[in-house]
């Protein structure tokens, strides 16, 4: 029985190709989608799963309370850590790792050899009894107890010893401080998923930026530390937070309200950090959702195309069926003969997939950014995964033309009667729609994520970013050497104008402070970001100048409590930019009042991505130049690459001992987006993608139509009726399946990016025309798709269609 079900099977395959073929491409594609979301969604899931005792780790955060409102942080302050080992019996162990602040990139030298590296920690001895690191070399438990001892990643490792041996090999590491000799003391696998991406760790114990986080006892402020505990096995999360927070009032109650705000302290499992965490963003965990949502969708409708295309061909089996049942078959018998070909054509997809998703995982990690592909390591998942697509493509594509065909009544079947009525064809048209209603959908979401996109672009950012050359200062050395620097750049004909900064556009502002006006003390003070800057800054980057004045080079004047603030600022203190200026404000420290005095007020500007608001800022000049950064030069755009090759030249003479490096700043902003890129890049590519897989569901329903009204096409034919009158005819049935869809998809569109577009400060209106193209994009596609079925049945000789009547 089964040998002659698999004759059956094949023998519809091969006197049916076209089809077959647009069958198995159609679920094909369906399943390749599917499997790549699949292995795209696994590896967003595996960060963090490696650590043992998982569920007793958690990260400290911070919850504060202003006069603004409530804030997040993912940080907190230096001593909390350890006091909270030292004081709750469930905090088993403490640890903090800090990628110091405004520090991208460490000078590491070793010999010879002189190179930044990305990510350096600080951590405690403590960090690997908590997170789990996979050691070549070392023993992790003391591998940072002794001061000036450095973990390495293993790939740096390589970069400098080649395949010798690293442990008690010592390099020379700058982490923005001063420079210092540091052993190797283990070497790590870099292969692990985690949110902390360290290529190096450095002891607590040792100096610089360990040395002054192991010795604050700053309960309030200087919340840049990021901490993790690990609870005692069976403890009550919510006592063990209350407890936190009692530690935190006995140590810090005073500290806080003399600074103007209060503070809690939350725990995070370390579990959900990678995909859960919200401080300042939408979490990861939505984006996967949406990638999901899109790899179900295009299954689904791979699926809905395979019972379309196989009802509409179900008249070529109708006498076959008939016979079966007449000669004896039952029903069931029949729905698993027709399953198992289902079943056939669904293997042959699934195999087929395998194919394109190794030919496009390339592309798709060129997308994304990752390096996903199909190997050992993911052996289980994939074949656990193809299993579960076998089983749930071929029962839900299988299931209805099964149940249809097999529902035939062999009477009515073999005196040549219609059976393909339109008792199943409300379900048809409403896969249809369904199918054109996330496809709209879909559309909708790209048109709008690329006009989104394309206002951060385009929109003003309150400066002008283009042609400016920004030079890092990452060392001591090259700080102190900036004031030479600049003299001598300014100096080239090609340089308009250069100045300095401890933060320029595009990175983080980290300093800040509680500032508050006359009459009123810290409990109505405002947070400002504090930017110290050289004079001609402001200038420089052409940010306008709404009152008062900017600084002069006068820097031991101008240093003397003159600060600069923004709009937003003047109007948290409650003044319009006139009525300011030359007003104080202060703020209290350690029982010490500090003034200032305003001496200008710029319009706002965007120091970060358009996702984050604009925050009060105020601008200082630093009492020396060595506070500085960045040096951030203005330059002739038309002799570009000659003035970077005379800047570097510059640069060597002056700091012969720091590397030269440079970004253009228009560059650097744009780098801010890369992950909406990516994203807005999957979802156009799968867009089109499930496009291409509806016009083939809709070319199997308008061959269905088409067959199903073969002789009336042919009677109106001899009545006179026209080709492009048939046509007509035939389309007008789609073209109101597809109006339907259009009518469902636009508020679950306008939901979902409205969603979508919150995660975003400054954000384009929801536009109409967003809609209404996609509705004509998805309208214009299937009237080309029908045309083809639709002309090809409106020409053909009408003699054909009325020979046996």
């Amino acid at each position: 029985m089964l040998q002659n079900y698999l004759k059956i099977a094949l023998r519809n395959l091969l006197n049916n190709r076209t089809y077959s073929l647009i069958n198995i491409l159609g679920l094909s594609l369906g399943v390749a989608c599917c499997l790549t979301l699949a292995l795209y969604i696994q590896d967003e899931m595996s960060y963090d799963r490696h650590h043992a005792r998982l569920d007793d780790l958690y990260r400290v955060v911070t919850v504060f309370t202003t006069a603004r409102g409530i804030d997040k942080m993912s940080t907190t302050s230096p001593p909390i850590a350890m006091a909270l080992h030292d004081e709750i019996p469930e905090v088993e162990a403490a640890t903090r790792a800090i990628n110091p602040p405004a520090v991208a990139l460490n000078l590491i030298k070793y010999g010879d050899n002189l190179f930044y590296e990305t990510d350096g920690y600080v951590a405690d001895s403590t960090l690997f009894d908590i997170l789990t690191y996979d050691f070549v070399e070392g023993n992790p438990l003391k591998a940072l107890v002794e001061a000036n001892s450095v973990v390495i990643g293993e790939r740096l490792s390589r970069k400098l010893f080649g395949h010798e041996p690293a442990l008690d090999k010592v390099i020379n590491i700058t982490q923005g401080g001063p420079t210092g000799d540091f052993k190797i003391t283990g070497v790590f696998r870099d292969q692990r998923k985690s949110h902390l991406t360290a290529n190096f760790f450095v002891s607590m114990t040792s100096g610089g930026w360990g040395e002054y986080i192991r010795t604050s006892n700053e309960w309030a402020g200087n919340n840049f530390v990021p901490a993790y505990v690990k609870l005692v096995p069976g403890h009550d999360k919510a006592d063990v937070e209350k407890k936190m927070n009692a530690v935190l009032m006995k140590h810090g109650a005073d500290a806080m309200k003399a600074v103007g705000f209060h503070k809690s302290l939350a725990l995070q499992p370390v579990k959900d950090i990678y995909l859960k965490t919200d401080f300042g963003r939408s979490p990861r965990i939505t984006y996967l959702y949406v990638i999901a949502s899109i790899a179900i969708f295009i299954l689904l409708i791979a699926c809905i195309n395979f019972m379309n295309l196989s009802t509409a061909k179900a008249s070529k089996r109708a006498a076959e069926i008939g016979i079966r049942k007449v000669m004896g078959a039952f029903r069931s018998s029949l729905i698993k003969q027709l399953l198992g070909e289902a079943l056939m054509i669904v293997l042959i997809s699934i195999a087929g997939s395998i194919i394109l998703v190794q030919l496009g995982l390339p592309y798709f990690n060129q997308l994304t950014g990752k390096s996903i592909s199909l190997d050992s390591a993911n052996l289980l998942y994939i074949g656990s995964a193809l299993v579960l697509l076998t089983i749930i493509t071929g029962i839900v594509a299988g299931s209805y033309p099964a149940f249809y065909l097999s529902s035939f009544q062999p009477a009515q079947v073999l005196k040549g009667k219609n059976t393909l009525t339109y008792s199943s064809g409300w379900l048809r048209r409403s896969l249809v729609v369904f199918q054109f209603m996330i496809a709209i959908a879909l559309t909708c979401g790209m048109i709008i994520i690329s006009e989104q996109l394309t206002y951060m672009q385009e929109k003003d950012l309150g400066f002008d970013p283009d042609a400016n050359i920004v030079l890092p200062l990452r060392t001591r050395n090259a700080r102190n050497g900036y004031e030479s620097l600049r003299k001598e750049l300014q100096k080239q004909s090609n340089i308009l104008q250069v100045s300095g900064a401890e933060y320029v556009p595009g990175t983080r502002i980290w300093g800040d402070m509680m500032y508050y006006t006359e009459g009123k003390n810290m409990d109505q003070a405002i947070l400002n970001l504090r930017n110290r800057i050289d004079f001609g800054y402001l200038e420089l980057l052409h940010i306008k100048l709404i009152a008062g004045r900017f600084f002069t080079d006068d820097r031991v004047q101008e240093s003397e409590k003159n600060v600069i603030i923004n709009r937003t600022s003047a109007k948290k203190f409650g003044f319009e930019p006139e009525a300011i200026i030359d007003q104080p404000l202060y703020f209290d420290w350690q029982g010490k009042r500090s003034a200032f005095r305003v001496i200008g007020v710029v319009e706002d500007y965007h120091q970060t991505a358009l996702k984050d608001a604009i925050n009060p800022t105020m601008f200082d000049m630093a009492p020396d130049a060595n506070h500085y950064q960045y040096l951030i030069a203005s330059v002739n755009k038309e002799t570009f690459s000659n003035t970077v090759l005379e800047i570097e030249k510059t640069w060597k003479r002056v700091i012969n001992d720091t590397p030269f490096e440079y970004s253009f700043l228009d560059d650097s902003i744009q780098k801010q987006y890369d992950d909406d890129k990516k994203e807005a890049s999957i979802i156009t590519s799968f867009t089109f993608i499930a496009m291409a897989i509806c016009c083939l569901g809709l070319y199997g329903l308008s061959s269905f139509m088409a067959e199903r009204r073969f002789k009336e096409i042919g009677i109106r034919k001899v009545m006179g009726a026209s080709i492009n009158q048939i046509v007509g005819m035939m389309s007008k049935e789609f073209v109101r399946l597809v109006l339907v869809a259009f009518i469902l998809a636009v508020p679950l569109a306008w939901y979902v990016m409205n969603q979508w577009l919150s995660g975003f400060a400054f954000r384009t209106p929801v536009n109409v025309w967003a809609f209404i193209y996609a509705g004509l994009a998805a309208l214009s596609i299937a009237l080309l798709t029908i045309s083809f079925e639709s002309i090809k049945a409106a020409s053909a000789n009408p003699v054909s269609s009325l020979r046996n009547d």
